[in-house]
């Protein structure tokens, strides 16, 4: 047995209670050579005594509790050395699966081919072939233990035509499972039903779709300002408003009606190449455009884009415009989308750019899950100390101070006009934006260096 990070453990572990750090805290973690048992020191915050846990895979792989040491220690050196001994049976034992009589679902295998090779997804070959993006692999299938497929096509897409789909609700299940959530996936409808300390809260997974009639590509910041306009407020705009006008109403149903609803929506339509960079790492300007009905008020000057500044309230701030459609092409949409009847009935948008492999070969690298010869140059812009600017950052993810959250690319965009709000308090991990009525501002309340967009470059040990 040997003691590791609590990132690894957190990496491989997913059955933890939503409350249980407030009755007791994890001080050391630790896993048996052949990881096939894991073992925690904790502290009981009550009695203010060090105890410890054994955890083995059930028949699904999941890491679960198989022994709670009955005695209590002043130390955590005490409890540790009570975990030693006790762990020792199991190390020997060669089992690698502790059934616990009650797994119901299968075991999700999700990269088990369960297509011909040819129909499968060019990003789910990549990943399943690239020796350097073994992290992304291993995390991913971690993760996927313990997913509920409630559908029962999980796999099937996420090896095929829906990969990028499949990827969000992943991200998205790591994102709730670290906020605390408990997930109930008694329903199939909408994707995620959650609760914390009893107050309920539901979300619908949508992404941002190709259209080759329809997509054009940003190679500049001039046309990235000029297609954040109209162009990106559409293309948010056509699979948000389907979901808010579909005929059986989210929020109608019987478990979700009187509580929040959420849609939470990631831009995957346009693909990076050598020359061109990726739609999700300059779109998001086109979603606050749409929800809110407003935009910034920019000066073009040749290759340079600059907000216009006016005095308002509070000295010089950027001029702001009230947009009441968008028009590309032959297509024209309302914006506003919050204002639009029956969009009282969603409480928020949630948004992130960052549900890619890229994310979960960091996430399962720092938690030594992936060749540890392969490395990450992160490099992007982050929002600054004052909350309000934005500055570049470049940083080897192999570092010892390099730190990465599941929210750290998430925002939620508040329903000024929602019937149900959703309180901040429940997701602290994430950024907030909240829109003003009477002045047509948005206001964020940004993490720690949020990250507004990135890439990372893999370097490949020669």
């Amino acid at each position: 047995m040997k003691q590791i990070t609590a990132r690894r453990f957190d990496a491989l572990c997913y059955v933890r209670a939503p409350y249980m750090h407030l009755m007791a805290a994890e001080v050391r973690h630790y896993e048996t050579a052949d990881l096939t048992n894991l073992g925690l020191v904790v502290f009981d915050r009550t009695d203010r005594d060090f105890g410890y846990i054994i955890l083995g895979r059930d028949q699904r792989k999941i890491f679960r509790a198989l022994e709670v040491g009955g005695t209590w220690f002043r130390t955590p050196d005490e409890a540790e050395a009570a975990l030693k001994e006790a762990i020792k049976p199991y190390e020997a034992d060669g089992i690698a699966v502790y059934p616990q009589g009650d797994e119901i679902e299968p075991t999700l295998d999700i990269f088990a081919p369960v297509v011909p090779e040819q129909q499968q997804h060019q990003y789910f070959k990549f990943l399943i072939e690239s020796e350097f993006r073994e992290a992304a692999r291993n995390l991913i299938q971690e993760i996927a233990y313990s997913f509920v497929d409630v559908d029962g096509n999980y796999v099937q897409q996420f090896q095929t035509s829906g990969f990028d789909q499949r990827l969000w609700e992943l991200f998205l299940y790591v994102l709730f499972h670290k906020s605390g959530f408990e997930i109930d996936s008694s329903h199939p409808v909408p994707d995620y039903c959650l609760s914390k300390f009893g107050f309920s809260l539901f979300v619908e997974a949508v992404t941002v779709g190709q259209n080759p009639d329809f997509d054009v590509p940003a190679n500049s910041a001039t046309e990235i300002a000029e297609l954040s306009k109209d162009y990106m407020p559409i293309k948010f705009g056509s699979p948000l408003f389907k979901k808010l006008s579909r005929k059986t109403k989210y929020w109608e149903l019987p478990h979700v009606a009187g509580h929040p609803f959420v849609l939470a929506i990631h831009d995957y339509h346009g693909l990076a190449t050598q020359d061109t960079p990726g739609s999700m790492t300059w779109s998001r300007a086109g979603l606050v455009n749409y929800l809110y009905g407003v935009r910034d008020d920019v000066i073009v000057d040749g290759d340079r884009v600059s907000p216009r500044m006016v005095v308002g309230r509070n000295g010089l701030e950027p001029a702001i415009r009230v947009v009441a459609e968008h028009t590309h092409g032959t297509k024209t949409i309302p914006s506003r989308f919050f204002a639009q009847p029956g969009a009282e009935n969603v409480s928020a948008v949630l948004f992130s750019n960052g549900a890619t492999i890229t994310t979960f070969g960091r996430m399962g690298k720092i938690a030594g899950l992936g060749n540890a010869n392969v490395k990450m140059l992160r490099m992007g812009m982050w929002i600054g100390k004052d909350q309000v600017s934005s500055e570049p950052f470049v940083t080897d993810v192999d570092s010892e101070d390099y730190d990465e959250g599941w929210g750290d690319t998430v925002t939620m965009f508040h329903n000024p006009w929602a019937k149900f709000p959703v309180p901040d308090e429940l997701f602290p991990t994430i950024s907030h934006a909240i829109f003003d009525p009477i002045t047509c501002r948005v206001h964020y309340k940004f993490t720690p260096k949020h990250v507004l967009t990135s890439v990372t470059n893999v370097i490949v040990p020669t």
